[in-house]
């Protein structure tokens, strides 16, 4: 499933899924905060899941 994701959607996620804030995943990628929320709202939506958990359960599948 993650094929369909970029590289840095993909990162966003799996931070996220290691348990990272929005703030921490923005200071260690070099990003603003409001770009990776975007990054993981759009990530979300290629996944074709309703929320960030559902995003990082389908990810893990």
């Amino acid at each position: 499933m993650t094929l369909r994701l970029s590289p840095i959607e993909r990162s966003c996620l799996r931070w996220a899924l290691l348990g990272w804030s929005v703030s921490d995943i923005a200071l260690l990628q070099g990003k603003s905060d409001r770009e990776v929320r975007s990054c993981l709202t759009q990530a979300i939506a290629r996944l074709g899941a309703t929320s960030l958990k559902d995003a990082l359960t389908k990810m893990t599948m």
